[in-house]
């Protein structure tokens, strides 16, 4: 994904819970934090937070939200 993708997919998102599949085919699913710019996050590329990891933008093909989902699930 691009910053502007991931800024406007992180708005967007309603859910407290998501799954996030990466390029390599790879996914996560867990508690979406928060979104932080490549501006702010030099010399790093722009990220979101899943749980406790950082998730950068090129890493990531698609974010589903999991609105039935709860921490119990986990």
């Amino acid at each position: 994904m691009t910053e502007e993708e991931l800024y406007n997919r992180y708005y967007e998102i309603r859910s407290t819970y998501v799954e996030v599949r990466f390029v390599d085919g790879e996914s996560l699913i867990g508690k979406l934090d928060s979104f932080v710019s490549g501006a702010n996050n030099e010399p790093d590329e722009a990220s979101i937070y899943v749980d406790c990891y950082e998730l950068f933008a090129s890493e990531i093909s698609e974010i589903v939200e999991l609105s039935d989902y709860s921490s119990n699930s986990i």
